[in-house]
């Protein structure tokens, strides 16, 4: 009578492969480094040995050469993986570069804001204030007595950019309130040169000297001249033409 006998097989694998990936490989060899010891297949004991002889060299007593490495398999490129990270890329450089912010040019004087505070309000609004129009600059808008910045009214015509007329009182601060600069309106013709010839910074200093002689002693030297003193100054001298005028 035959009789079947399950007798357990004890299987050593190799402590790398387990390590690496959790993959089971019979273990062929055994390497012992002081009190400890690892189970290696043959592909990783060929790997140590070789790490082993190129750091500490070939033993005095060893009689036998290390067996030949196994040549490692070359890995395999990951073109979709390859692809997204450059997709990636692209669109990391993309978000990268800030858009840049729309900037306004405003001519004269707003009603009911003095320089910076309108100046303020649209950098609030999220816009930037320049000067002269560049390829940024979406809007004109034409204060009190804009017409005399002739360069602003000559760029937004060259350029076609919008005109939004302020000098109505409440108009800036609608805008300001719901956020929104809209053009449309005439852009006016530039005002013609003084007869004086004389540029706006040479006038601002003619008249920071006549108001200091009339009742503004402590005008500041250098900023922009009030609105009051350019009024009593113009208004004095209008008045002074015109007694000449009925002298003669």
């Amino acid at each position: 009578m035959r009789k079947t006998v399950l007798v357990p097989v004890l299987k050593t694998v190799c402590d790398a492969h387990l390590s690496k990936d959790g993959s089971e490989e019979e273990a062929t060899d055994t390497l012992t480094l002081g009190a400890r010891t690892w189970d290696l297949c043959q592909g990783h004991a060929t790997v140590f040995t070789r790490y082993l002889v190129d750091a500490l060299g070939v033993p005095e007593d060893s009689s036998a050469e290390p067996a030949p490495m196994a040549p490692e398999p070359e890995p395999v490129a990951d073109v979709s993986s390859a692809e997204s990270q450059c997709d990636a890329e692209d669109i990391s450089e993309e978000a990268a570069e800030p858009e840049p912010v729309r900037s306004v040019m405003l001519a004269g004087e707003v009603p009911g804001y003095d320089y910076q505070a309108a100046r303020d309000a649209l950098r609030n609004a999220g816009y930037e204030v320049v000067g002269r129009a560049d390829s940024t600059t979406v809007l004109l808008l034409l204060g009190e007595r804009g017409e005399n910045n002739g360069h602003k009214l000559r760029d937004a015509s060259e350029r076609g950019i919008p005109c939004m007329d302020v000098r109505t009182p409440g108009r800036f601060k609608s805008a300001v309130l719901s956020g929104e600069f809209i053009g449309g309106d005439p852009l006016p013709e530039p005002a013609k040169v003084d007869r004086s010839g004389m540029s706006d910074r040479e006038r601002n200093r003619v008249i920071r000297v006549w108001a200091r002689e009339n009742g503004w002693p402590n005008l500041p030297v250098q900023g922009r001249v009030p609105m009051n003193v350019r009024h009593a100054y113009e208004l004095a001298h209008r008045e002074a033409v015109g007694g000449k005028a009925v002298a003669a």
